[in-house]
This record gives structure tokens, sequence and C-alpha cells, in this order.
């Protein structure tokens, strides 16, 4: 029986159990992916079968060669020998041998990564198989020996070849050449369907053209000093084998050019908006600059600068809040403006000086404003004499200072009137002995005039045997100034 009679008879099912091919014929690509043992239980008993076939039924189908015409086709030879059924034995033993291992290395799709040794084995088992039919047992198990020993030899070198095909095409995927790499890649995965580094690397080396195409539009780009479009195309390889290492390094690169580019351009607009006093455009510009390269001496110095800038500019604010109080002669707020420009700033001469200024002024109003909120007081001599020490003092106002100018103006007529006395007439019944405190006792009359400064006078009278008397008037400048009637008339 022939490897094709042996095939023929494994069964209906290929997946179940594959076909063992006849010496020479090209193996198919058999699916990824180990089998599971019923599968290989299976494909065992199908070779036992096999086996079966060839020792009993092949002998008896193939005439015995050198006859003289006496051996016909489908009719049993007579044994040559009494050596005859030892060497069947032997014969059909190694076959047996032979044919398991077969099946087990077909099924780890040893007809891809095996060859020539697997070729090698299926000659020479077919070559058995021709001895065996001829009934030539000695030979036919010298066959299929050789046949098992190739076989065993290809199986104890399994590992060889996967470690051998997986170094090459990690080398191959190396040096860029995709199509040796996928090969290798293929035949290593052949071996060990389920390697994870052979396939990632079979997955990187069937895109790897398409990578070193956007890695060299990247460089073309790169080189007419478009970075953004290089960045992309180092960005659009890296997409589609991230592990790629020089792709990451040119993007790296180019990346760092972008970046000191945006960083000179964000520095740029920042120390321009800074000359210019556009403050808050500068700070944005230079927390941009920072977010680039956040150590770097040029945006501590700018932001040292801006700092400055802003403090000027909040000086220079108060400042004119400052003097715009102090046109207005509000002192209490311009007073305040100046403390808080001291606080930025306590060497600040203009807030130094208009601190000192509006507190005096301050001061300046509130004399002013004792007389003139109470002018009474004026009628007393010493405050008199306090007001007009003021008045010499203060002198005139600024001519933008309309309010100190006016308060000075009134409290200068109140003063004035304070000095002028005011006719006051007193009338008595002639009996009755009148004092008027501070000013003069009068003694009896009927009728007396005098002359008084603004004031609050006490008038007493008193009479022997009648209750004494008090009147309290007062002086008012410019106003008509009372009769005043005093004697004493309830007796005691």
């Amino acid at each position: 029986m022939s490897s094709a009679d042996r095939n023929s008879a494994g069964g209906s099912d290929p997946a179940l159990h594959p076909p063992l091919r006849p010496p020479g014929q090209k193996p198919a690509s058999p699916a990824r992916g180990a089998p599971g043992r019923r599968r290989v239980g299976l494909a065992l008993a199908v070779v036992l079968l096999l086996g079966l076939l060839v020792v009993l039924v092949l002998p008896r189908l193939v005439p015995v060669p050198g006859g003289v015409g006496d051996a016909v086709v489908g009719k049993a030879a007579p044994a040559a020998g009494s050596a005859a059924p030892v060497a069947r034995a032997a014969a059909e033993q190694s076959l047996q041998q032979y044919l398991k291992l077969r099946a087990r290395l077909e099924l780890e799709q040893a007809p891809v990564w095996g060859m020539p040794l697997w070729e090698d084995a299926a000659a020479l088992a077919g070559s058995g198989d021709r001895l065996f039919a001829e009934r030539r047992f000695a030979a036919a198990a010298r066959s299929y020996t050789d046949a098992l020993q190739r076989l065993q030899q290809l199986d104890g070198r399994k590992q060889q070849i996967f470690t051998q095909a997986l170094d090459a095409g990690l080398a191959a995927l190396e040096e860029n050449r995709p199509d040796s790499a996928q090969q290798q890649l293929a035949l290593a995965l052949a071996v060990e369907p389920e390697h994870e580094v052979a396939l990632r690397a079979l997955a990187r080396a069937r895109v790897r053209r398409r990578v070193l195409a956007q890695v060299a539009a990247g460089e073309a780009a790169e080189g007419n000093e478009d970075l953004e479009a290089a960045a992309a195309g180092y960005s659009a390889a890296l997409q589609l084998d991230s592990a790629y290492q020089p792709a990451r390094d040119r993007l790296q690169r180019v990346s760092a050019q972008l970046a000191e580019r945006r960083f000179r351009a964000a520095m740029s607009r920042a120390l321009a908006a800074l000359d210019e006093g556009r403050l808050d455009s500068a700070g944005r510009a230079l927390e941009s600059a920072a977010q680039i390269q956040p150590e770097s001496t040029a945006v501590r110095d700018a932001r040292r600068r801006l700092v400055q800038a802003r403090q000027q500019a909040e000086l220079s604010r108060l400042r004119g809040r400052a003097e715009a109080a102090a046109r207005d002669e509000d002192w209490q707020a311009a007073a305040g403006w100046y403390r808080k420009a001291l606080q930025i700033d306590a060497d600040a001469g203009f807030a130094r000086n208009g601190l000192q200024q509006a507190e005096a002024r301050l001061q300046l109003h509130r004399q002013f404003d004792r007389y003139l909120d109470a002018p009474q007081r004026l009628y007393s001599e010493q405050p008199l004499a306090n007001a007009e020490k003021l008045l010499s003092a203060a002198g005139s106002a600024p001519a933008r200072e309309s309010r100190l100018a006016n308060k000075i103006g009134k409290l200068a007529q109140l003063v004035a009137a304070a000095r002028v006395p005011v006719q006051v007439r007193l009338r008595s019944d002639g009996e009755t002995e009148v004092v008027v405190y501070h000013v003069a006792r009068l003694g009896r009359f009927v009728e007396r005039q005098l002359e008084l400064r603004p004031g609050t006078y006490t008038a007493v009278g008193s009479r022997p045997g009648y209750r004494d008397v008090r009147k309290v008037f007062r002086v008012v400048p410019g106003e008509l100034a009372p009769t005043i009637d005093i004697r004493c008339e309830e007796p005691v």
C-alpha cells in the first residue's frame, strides 16, 4: 500500500485526521494553533489503521520480483525463508514508530518548519513501502528506521529551529527588512503559535513598510523646516508601531525644537507686552513660556520685571486716586490711598510726602471745624484768642483749596464779629442792686446801656427784704440785642 493509500484510509474529516502525504508531495499550510488531545488520539488511531493496511494488504497486492511467471497479482507468494517473519516484524515495528511520530509532528506543523528533514523522512518511508510490498522486509525495515531517525532528528531540533527563526526575524525587523522578517517570524510561529514576542514582532513587521513611509515623510518635512508636518509624520509612524525607536527619537527631537520655538515666541510676546505696559498680556505669555520651560532663567527674570511693573502700575494707580482726592480736598480718602501705596513700597517718596500733607490738612480742617461747628466758643476770651492764632498760622489757602479758603473766610468773619461790641439795654426799678457777672457792678438804676461783646451773660439783682433775681442773656453778633429787665419784686 502506498502513502496515498494510507492517507485515504484515514477517514473523511481532514480536520480531525490530517492527511499523510506521499513522499515528495508539497505540504499544505496547516492552520495555526495546537490541536487538542482528542485530535491527537484520533490521528494516532488512523496511523495504527494505516500500519495494519500496509502490513496485511500491501504484500498480497504486489507480485514477488524475480518470478518466472507463476506469481499472479492477487495471490500471496510463499515466504522466502525462515528469516522472513523476523524481518517483517522488524519492518512493521519501525513503520508503526515512524507513523506515530509523523502523525504528532504533522499536527505540530512540521511540514511548515521541518524542511528538508521532513521531506527526507517522507522519501525514505515511501521507499520502505515499495520494499515492503516487494517482501524485501529487511530493506524495508532499514528504510523505515532511517525515516524514523530523520523525524526524531527533526523533533530534537524543534527548539533550535524556533530560536533561529525568531532571532533571524527579529534581526530582519531591526534592519528594516520586513519581508524577510515576516517569513522568519511566521516560521517561528509555526513552531510556537502563541509565542507573544513572535506575535508582536510579526504584527510590527506587517506594518513596517508603512512605518518607514511615514518616517520618510517626516524626514522630508524636517528637511524643509516644516516641523509641524515632521512631527505629524513621526507621530503617524508611532501610531502604527509604538515600539519603533527611530520614529520615537525623531519625534522627540522635533518636539523639542517645536517647544523651543514656542518658548521663544512666548517670551518675545511677553517682553514686548512688558515694554508696552500691557501687563495682563505679558502675564499670559509668561505663563505659556513657563509651561514649556518651568526652570528657565529668562522666565524668572521676566517674572521679576512683571512683578515690578505691576507694583509700579499699582503705585501709579494709587497715586492718581490720592491726588484726585486731594484735588477734591477729601484729605481722609487721600491719606488712605497714600497709606496703601506705602504698604506696597515703604520707600515711595510721593506717598510719604503726600501722607504728611494729607494728615496736616486733616488736622487743619479739624481745627477750623471746632469753631465753625460751635461758633459760640468764640464768645470766650481764650478760645477767641486761639482762633485768631489759627487764622494767623493758616494764612491764605492755596488757590486749589476752595474748601479751606471758605473755612478760613468764615472763621475770620466769626472772629471779627466776636470782637465787635453790641449795645445792650438794661432796665430796673431804681431800688435793685444790679451786677453783670464778669462785666461790672451797675448798682441801682432805672435804665442803663452797656456795650457787650457777643457771648452769654448773667445779671443778678438784689434788694433788702426781697428775693434775689437772676437773668441769663445772650449777645449774638448781627442780631438786635434784647432789653434786659431785672428787678426784685418778691418780698421775703
